[in-house]
């Protein structure tokens, strides 16, 4: 009888502890916002807050923070690199808004040229409304919530971990063009067929379509929402020249982010310094993000001649 009870004793005691160790068990770290950075500016490229409409002259080494349009002028190219591995060049005349990027923290410094796959987590939502970029994106864990879509007018572009071009270029008479490449990897597109488009290395899919843009509201009107004609896409292969384009806009990216490192999430704050210049000889400015997480890349410290930005001071 004496046994039963310390029997009964020892496990009321065992069940007591349980909710007490659950409790204390360690939570998944939440998600923080993304770094990332102006690595390459060449010719006038601006960054409009979309909270404040605030507008600033980006330079070699500037940080970037989601929730922020980018816009090239002619003639000028911006190369956007993201402390989840990916980069973007994004091409002349183009508006590329960044609406979302967050990721899982990590706990050591990052060299963005010996990354094969993100660290963890990430969300990366972007919107290209006009003009042209070509991405290279390290192995993404879709599996595990990741996600990496760019937008446009016509529909979505899901990657995966690839290198690839989208062009969406309105024309004259109404006419706009769009493509997406695939150079290697496989990028999924969506919004235009009843399914998802599979668009695997070496092939493309092109459409030509009426489009209307939108317009803002007015004193008289209201905002009007871009329109577009039915879509018919056509999948086809890569041609040369247009696969030496993916290649010449990939080959600009490895060799901007050679010195790039990206520090721990954990690590603590401070500004990045100026960078010392890129092609275009700006230097950045250092402390130019306003925004009280310090969530850029840090620029690289001594970088190549006349492809990466300058040495951050931080």
């Amino acid at each position: 009888m004496l046994n039963k009870i310390l029997l009964v004793i020892v496990l009321g005691t065992f069940c007591g502890l349980l909710p007490v160790e659950a409790q204390t068990a360690p939570a998944a770290a939440a998600r923080v916002k993304g770094r990332i950075l102006a690595a390459r500016v060449q010719g006038h490229v601006e960054a409009v807050s979309k909270a404040d409409g605030q507008t600033r002259v980006l330079h070699d080494g500037d940080k970037v923070s989601d929730e922020t349009q980018v816009v090239t002028s002619v003639g000028a190219n911006i190369i956007l690199v993201f402390s989840n591995g990916a980069t973007v060049n994004v091409a002349a005349d183009s508006t590329l808004d960044i609406d979302k990027f967050e990721q899982d923290p990590f706990a050591e410094d990052l060299k963005i040229s010996d990354m094969k796959a993100e660290p963890g987590t990430s969300t990366t939502r972007l919107n290209l409304t006009k003009g042209e970029l070509v991405g290279k994106v390290v192995h993404l864990n879709v599996d595990k919530g990741s996600e990496f879509t760019v937008q446009t007018p016509v529909g979505a572009a899901g990657i995966r971990g690839t290198t690839f071009r989208i062009v969406f270029r309105p024309g004259p008479g109404g006419k706009a063009f769009f493509v997406v490449t695939t150079a290697d990897g496989r990028v999924v597109f969506t919004g235009v067929t009843s399914a998802p488009v599979s668009i695997p290395a070496g092939k493309q899919v092109v459409a030509t379509f009426d489009y209307t843009p939108a317009t803002p509201a007015t004193a008289t009107e209201p905002a009007k929402p871009a329109v577009t004609s039915p879509v018919t896409i056509v999948s086809t292969d890569t041609t040369p020249a247009e696969a030496a384009q993916v290649q010449v806009a990939a080959q600009q990216i490895v060799t901007t982010v050679q010195t790039i490192v990206v520090p721990a999430t954990n690590s603590s704050g401070g500004g990045g310094g100026g960078g010392g210049g890129g092609t275009n000889g700006n230097g950045g400015s250092g402390n130019t993000n306003t925004n009280s997480n310090d969530n850029s890349t840090s620029p690289p410290a001594n970088p190549p001649p006349t492809t990466t930005p300058g040495a951050g001071s931080g």
